[in-house]
């Protein structure tokens, strides 16, 4: 990819560098990262001497590219493509003809992907007679075409008789499979919702899309990030066929993202692929390492999801004990993979959404890290609810919590669920745990998470003279940034404008270190020195 060097002046810079956090200008080098930064008058200066063009940022706040933490790239972006859209608010009368809709805006060029088979999003049990989905409803308007529907957490599914049928279930089942639920009538039959585990049948019973096809959904999720500020992702459930894409996109020099694949270990059910398959998957996955894609990361589901009706997350029970009934990996499956793979030098991401998959993880990575006490930084994903007794482990074991999704940080769900949706920014903080933030892009309909931030902005607390939105937005421009690059043992590269680290960099419509994220807006993205989004208005 070719490029031109070039000065950028007259800009309100917040580098995130601890050293020299405000800047005016830098150089961007034809290599595509910072070779200087300064005032305007220095970088002018070097600028007339090597001939450079000039870039007036007008006074603009710029900062480092974002870092999204927890982002399904693929699956957000294949919703976007090719999936039907029906919201959340379908109910019994009308959720059929949602899907009737949506498959006509749907049928497009890619909706051959998934072979017969229809996928739509999202219903809510709740809105159904009971508080609970039946295939009933489905049925009538697709007798024979098989269909599957996904749930707001994304964690369970609903088929249609057609669906249960072509994925092999047998709708008179008594037994429940391990780590998953049969919602049942009162006849015992099934209704065809599939909890959690439940829904890896359905899930590997549908096609495997074709390359070309995941390559454009991911240039697609790339350019829907690069909209709100993003530059790297952390990807939270890859598999075979994702990390192939993306050597083919790097091969191609399309991959205008750095990408931090965590490949599926267990369960398998997000990534549609056996276990077997996917071990394989983690035992080469150096091999598919390359300029932008770091793949030396693993993803583990330790519970499900903390959401009504069914509420999979692991909680504690009176006695602090984690309910082993809720957890999806057996403690000893987990301890041996996680060992293996910090010997490797491999970061691991667990899933946990309550306080007793939190501590069973934490666990395991204790015992791990006695192990290999110089071993990596390894990721609690989500970290919603940790007991208080807990936190200061995270921080002895250098352990990150990733904060996701974004969007439950402004959620009614919050205040309706106190004990489940904690969200201990402060106290994390005071422990000196390491905290970044991530997207959990699936749920929300766009990677965007500034309205997030502006609502945890003042769970950071104030300082002598100065008020909590401005430590709560220094604080939350470097977890976003610096934060999220040394998570992924890449602060020497990424995360702050300093010379040599390469030139990701975004123009924002205020000044972020401020702590005035809500309704915020990307006016414009670098990578590497080249612009990759603008809105038109810088």
């Amino acid at each position: 990819m070719s490029r031109v060097a070039a000065a950028y002046i007259h800009g309100h810079v917040y580098t995130v560098n601890e050293k020299k956090p405000w800047a005016e200008a830098f150089i961007v080098s034809a290599s595509g990262r910072f070779e200087a930064v300064g005032s305007n008058e220095e970088i002018l200066n070097l600028a007339k001497e090597q001939g450079l063009l000039i870039h007036d940022l007008k006074n603009t706040f710029v900062m480092p590219g974002i870092h999204d933490a927890h982002t399904h790239l693929l699956l957000a972006s294949m919703q976007k493509l090719n999936e039907i859209d029906i919201g959340s608010d379908s109910t019994a009368g009308t959720i059929a003809a949602d899907i009737q809709r949506g498959q006509c805006v749907c049928a497009c060029a890619y909706a051959h992907v998934r072979g017969d088979w229809l996928i739509a999003n999202f219903y809510a049990g709740d809105n159904f007679p009971d508080g609970r989905i039946d295939r009933k409803y489905l049925d009538n308007a697709f007798p024979d075409r098989p269909l599957l529907v996904r749930d707001i957490s994304c964690h369970n599914v609903v088929l249609n008789s057609a669906g249960l049928r072509r994925a092999g279930y047998d709708t008179e089942s008594k037994e429940d499979p391990p780590g998953g639920k049969y919602v049942r009538r009162p006849d015992g039959s099934l209704t065809g919702e599939l909890v959690e585990a439940a829904a890896t049948q359905a899930w590997s019973s549908l096609p495997q899309p074709p390359v070309w096809y995941v390559k454009e959904a991911i240039l697609y999720g790339i350019q829907m990030s690069h909209r709100f500020g993003i530059t790297s992702v952390q990807e939270a459930s890859a598999n075979t066929i994702y990390l192939h894409a993306l050597r083919e996109l790097e091969q191609e020099n399309r991959l205008q993202m750095e990408i931090f694949p965590h490949i599926v270990h267990a369960p398998e059910t997000f990534a549609a692929e056996s276990q077997e398959s996917l071990h394989q998957l983690i035992d080469i996955a150096d091999t598919f390492r390359s300029e932008h894609v770091d793949s030396r990361f693993v993803k583990f589901w330790m519970d499900g999801a903390p959401i009504p009706p069914h509420f999979t997350h692991c909680d504690l029970g009176p006695d602090g004990v984690p309910d082993e009934k809720k957890l999806l990996i057996r403690f000893d499956a987990l301890l041996s993979a996680l060992t293996q793979h910090d010997a490797r030098g491999m970061t691991c991401k667990i899933h946990c959404a309550g306080e007793g998959s939190a501590r069973r993880a934490l666990d395991a990575l204790e015992i791990v890290r006695q192990l290999n006490p110089a071993g990596p930084r390894h990721e609690l994903a989500h970290c919603n609810a940790i007991h208080r007794d807990d936190i200061p482990r995270m921080a002895k074991l250098r352990i990150t919590a990733e904060m996701s999704p974004a969007i439950f940080h402004e959620t009614s769900l919050t205040a309706n669920f106190p004990h489940i949706f904690q969200w201990p920014f402060k106290e994390l903080q005071d422990a000196g745990v390491h905290v970044t933030v991530g997207s959990d892009w699936i749920l929300p309909p766009t990677p965007d998470i500034f309205p997030a931030l502006s609502a945890i902005v003042e769970r950071f607390g104030p300082e002598t003279g100065r008020t909590a939105k401005e430590v709560g937005g220094e604080k939350i421009c470097r977890i976003i940034t610096l934060s999220g690059a040394e998570a992924v043992g890449k602060a020497m590269e990424l995360g702050s404008i300093e010379v040599g680290k390469k030139a990701n960099f975004i123009a924002v419509d205020r000044d972020l270190s401020r702590g005035e994220f809500a309704d915020a807006k990307v006016l414009k993205t670098w990578f590497e020195g080249e612009v990759v989004w603008e809105d038109g208005e810088l």
